[in-house]
């Protein structure tokens, strides 16, 4: 079960945060680094975590079995690894390492942690990834295996991310419930506190296998409002920031003491249809939705250009299974009408469109209010906080609600969970048997052009089907001051371990 967040104030070996954002900030030291994110963390347990808001904390917390460079490779990370056949894995972890308690990282504590995400009591969105795991065998102190059920190629890049993250044992049985709120890992970065959407303070973990972090201490800070967080950079308040507003990226490559950086995500912007329940349960009714939406706008105006138009999961990014033949339903609001007609609905047809109070998905759900009601749809807009989101969605109540996602390097990791029956992203409640076998198969293909193919059909089939109103792969915009280096990452996450001041 997921753990329940305490909103109290914990401390760690005596240190405290404030509970308030800014009445008394942490005073910047020339290796602390204050970083302005859209939104706290829903959890810390990389378990549990299903939020697109916890990217930019998790992999400086918590470290996964392998690392997944800039170029979207796999190298050894915390273990190396041999793949002995298409159902055998060999790993073998590097000596003398430690979680941020002390205890030791080894063959057991790996076993653990798998097993963990393998147990349906876990309830975690990771089980998924992991599902064609046979099982994990210790095979020695430093030593272990994993064995499939059927070839999985998509593996080493799930154990990169949040599947791989290994938390220490010892904590979790100590802390039980509150272990999602008081996280202990084996990131460059320990836990020192967390008061709930005011501040998170993590301190350098001296035992880090690469070696330790350059940063004293990064903070935290969740600023919901885009003006807020980009003045709060611009004054210093904060040194690093998540997301810029598109609209000031021109101003922000102007200002001579800011530095800004972006690349084209992994991840979408998307729209999940609630195919439970009228209206949008009628495939007819998602599709005459689809063709009222001129994307072209929303990326013009919403997105003011940074990004690409979507059409489907797979990113530009991902060039070998990306389908640059998959466009997005042409604008027709007379073939939306006809349409409704044929599915018997009364028009308007009452919608309520489901995102958060960021300025970007409110400017969103608006230019989509404004083109579904001149084809035939009574449009209102509901609004939930950031970190609701998930819940939203998990509740499967809405009509239309918002879905971000980071992205994944592998395909299988932007459609698997979003399109099969019991898919942990599957928020619309989408299912055709159909595409499940493709992605399926996709998963056991060695050969690359062959799985192209695979996901190619199966994006062409889930367009029709029209579950998620696609709508862009936007650019990943980060900002910081301009004495600050740090590497960017196509999931948009935060890895801070090199990150440090001129």
């Amino acid at each position: 079960m997921t753990p329940t967040l305490s909103r109290r104030l914990f401390t760690v070996a005596g240190l405290a945060a404030s509970a308030s954002l800014f009445s008394q900030p942490v005073q910047a030291a020339e290796q602390t680094l204050i970083v302005g994110l859209q939104a706290d963390p829903v959890t810390l347990d990389p378990a549990l975590m299903a939020s697109y808001f916890e990217v930019a904390v998790q992999f400086n917390l918590h470290e996964p079995l392998v690392h997944l460079r800039p170029d979207l490779t796999v190298e050894a990370g915390l273990a190396s690894f041999v793949v002995r056949d298409a159902l055998h894995y060999d790993f073998a972890l590097r000596p003398d390492l430690t979680f941020h308690d002390g205890t030791p990282i080894d063959a057991v504590a790996v076993k653990f942690n798998l097993d963990r995400l393998l147990d349906p009591e876990t309830a975690s969105p990771r089980r998924a990834e992991l599902a064609p795991v046979a099982g994990v065998a210790v095979t020695g102190p430093l030593t272990f295996s994993i064995t499939l059920t059927s070839p999985y190629v998509p593996l080493l890049q799930v154990l990169a991310l949040r599947a791989g993250m290994l938390v220490s044992p010892t904590a979790l049985r100590a802390l039980g419930p509150e272990f999602g709120f008081r996280a202990v890992g084996a990131g460059p970065f320990r836990l020192i506190s967390w008061a709930k959407n005011s501040e998170l303070v993590l301190e350098r973990f001296s035992g880090y296998w690469r070696g330790p972090a350059v940063l004293d201490k990064v903070v935290f800070r969740p600023i919901a409002d885009e003006t807020v967080r980009l003045a709060n950079l611009r004054a210093g308040t904060v040194q690093l920031i998540d997301a810029v507003p598109p609209q000031d990226v021109g101003a922000v490559q102007a200002n001579p003491t800011l530095r800004l950086r972006h690349r084209p995500s992994l991840g979408f912007s998307a729209f999940s249809f609630n195919t439970r329940q009228a209206p949008f349960s009628d495939q007819r009714v998602r599709q005459a939705f689809a063709q009222a939406i001129d994307l072209d706008v929303i990326l013009r105006v919403a997105y003011f250009g940074q990004g690409v138009v979507a059409a489907g999961a797979v990113s530009p990014s991902v060039s070998w299974a990306h389908d640059p033949g998959l466009v997005p339903w042409p604008t027709d609001p007379a073939a939306s009408a006809r349409l409704l007609a044929e599915a018997g609905v009364a028009v308007p047809v009452p919608v309520t469109i489901t995102v958060t109070n960021a300025a970007i998905q409110l400017r969103i759900a608006q230019i989509i209010q404004a083109q579904a009601q001149a084809a035939g749809f009574a449009v209102t807009l509901n609004q939930v906080d950031t970190t609701s989101l998930i819940t939203e969605l998990r509740k499967g109540t809405f009509d239309l609600c918002f879905s971000p996602w980071s992205g994944r390097a592998d395909p299988d990791g932007n459609m698997f969970g979003w399109f099969t029956k019991d898919g942990p992203q599957n928020f619309s409640g989408y299912d055709n048997p159909e595409v499940a076998a493709i992605l399926q198969d996709a998963r056991s293909e060695t050969d690359q052009p062959k799985r192209a193919a695979l996901y190619i059909e199966a994006q062409r089939r889930i367009a029709l089907d029209e579950p998620l109103l696609f709508l862009v792969f936007p650019k990943i915009i980060q900002a910081a001051v301009a004495g600050l280096t740090w590497e960017q990452f196509a999931g948009g996450g935060f890895r801070l371990h090199a990150a440090s001041f001129a």
